[in-house]
């Protein structure tokens, strides 16, 4: 059953001092724009059901993911600083009689609750914001980044050994089924392990050595992929049956690669993880990293500092055709309001300067990629360009205080819907830290 607002203060509220009853500022702004009713909407209308046990209060989750956010805690030990922070109870409305939530239930709730829910929560926050005239939605700024999907840096034996220990462990619960995988997953774990070794001589003997091991580590996963086809005829739970199928495919998609690299090839579309199979290598030309494994979140600003738009994309999409779906929904959010944007060279292309134009924005701060028109060209050595471009540079600041702040750099949630997610919770996080920390 769905419940909405936690209970009000109960009986020790009154024999406790003013001080400790009292919350911080930032906590109380935090509240004050939490409490707006509107944020209820969307759970009354997925969520709302009237059979079962009463479910931990909407408003509790809220004020209880925010924390964790804030203050980048795992699930654990965001329940163990709540239970014993009298003003952390009182904000998230957890009596002092009453146990907080487990752990295990505010992680079934943020999946329940999913990517849908996060994204009109933040428009329904965003709203409020308007309302009060804190974002405007007249001059904006956007850029993408790098969100790491939380896995090892893969290699095609790893990969091949991950698959072969997820349907091991598989195997381990269905009755009835013969097969056990135990040896060969320590015989790929120790191919693994030699091949990582021999890496180290950089020679060209050593890397004849790993050639050999790579089709060695190949040919274990192949037979065994072949027995667990057999023992799968045998498997009758449909829950194990589909986590064996979707397991045995992506394992069988990351030895497909591994011959492709053995026999010459390239692989164009390289997976890099088993339990994470939507992850790409991303390429963005950092020195310290060349190549990260993650999917890129696209990034938009207004002018107050406030973030107006947080996507997800996978790949390595490039940023000019992100262009017309990030105007489109801000002209959404702020109906003619945009007057100003500002990008890096990415953004630039013919048609989304004509789109901009278009749509009423008098002022375009983005570079003209390759040789600009006359009338651009000039329009670049104005002073008006020049400060919007220094204005665009402010993005990169709020990406570093995402990442610093609230742990935008690595999704803990897995898979493309977890990680829109986890940035969804970021941006979220960073707006109420923003509102709350006061003009």
């Amino acid at each position: 059953m769905l419940q909405l607002n936690a209970p009000g203060p109960d009986l020790w509220d009154s024999v406790l001092p003013e001080d400790l009853r009292k919350l911080s500022d930032e906590l109380t702004r935090v509240d004050e724009l939490l409490s707006d009713p509107r944020l209820m909407e969307p759970f009354l209308r997925d969520f709302n059901q009237t059979r079962g046990r009463p479910t931990v209060p909407v408003a509790t989750y809220l004020r209880l993911m925010y924390l964790k956010f804030r203050y980048k805690l795992g699930y654990e030990t965001l329940v163990e600083e709540v239970s014993d922070s009298i003003s952390w109870r009182r904000f998230c409305g957890i009596g002092y009689q009453q146990k907080a939530p487990e752990s295990t239930t505010l992680i079934k709730l943020t999946h329940k609750y999913g990517e849908r829910t996060l994204e009109t929560l933040h428009a329904l926050i965003l709203e409020n914001l308007k309302g009060r005239k804190l974002v405007r939605g007249r001059k904006i700024r956007m850029d993408t980044t790098v969100v790491a999907a939380d896995i090892h840096y893969p290699t095609d034996p790893s990969l091949l050994h991950d698959g072969l220990r997820r349907m091991k462990r598989i195997l381990t619960k269905v009755p009835g089924v013969g097969l056990r995988l135990g040896r060969t997953v320590k015989t790929a774990k120790a191919l693994v392990f030699n091949i990582a070794l021999t890496l180290r001589k950089r020679s060209l003997a050593s890397a004849r050595k790993v050639r050999r091991l790579n089709f060695k580590a190949l040919g274990l996963a192949r037979r065994a992929m072949a027995k667990v086809r057999e023992a799968l005829k045998q498997v009758k739970d449909q829950r194990a049956r589909r986590r064996l199928e979707t397991t045995m495919a992506v394992t069988e998609r990351a030895a497909a690669q591994s011959r492709e690299r053995l026999g010459g090839g390239k692989p164009t579309d390289r997976i890099v993880s088993i339990s994470d199979p939507e992850a790409r290598p991303i390429i963005k030309g950092k020195l310290d990293k060349p190549v990260e494994f993650g999917r890129i979140a696209s990034l938009v600003q207004d002018e107050s500092g406030y973030f107006t738009q947080a996507d997800v994309h996978v790949g390595n999409p490039q940023e000019a055709p992100l262009t017309p779906g990030i105007l489109a929904t801000h002209q959404k959010q702020f109906p003619d309001a945009l007057k100003a944007v500002a990008a890096d060279t990415g953004y630039s292309s013919e048609e989304n300067h004509t789109l901009m134009q278009g749509l009423g924005v008098t002022r375009i701060g983005v570079r003209w990629r390759g040789h600009a028109p006359p009338a651009i060209a000039a329009k670049e050595h104005r002073p008006w360009f020049k400060a919007l471009y220094r204005f665009r540079a402010g993005i990169e600041a709020g990406i570093r205080f995402l990442d610093r702040k609230f742990g935008l750099k690595r999704s803990l949630f897995r898979g493309t819907p977890g990680t829109m997610m986890w940035v969804s919770w970021c941006a979220i996080a960073a707006n109420l830290y923003r509102f709350g920390r006061g003009p």
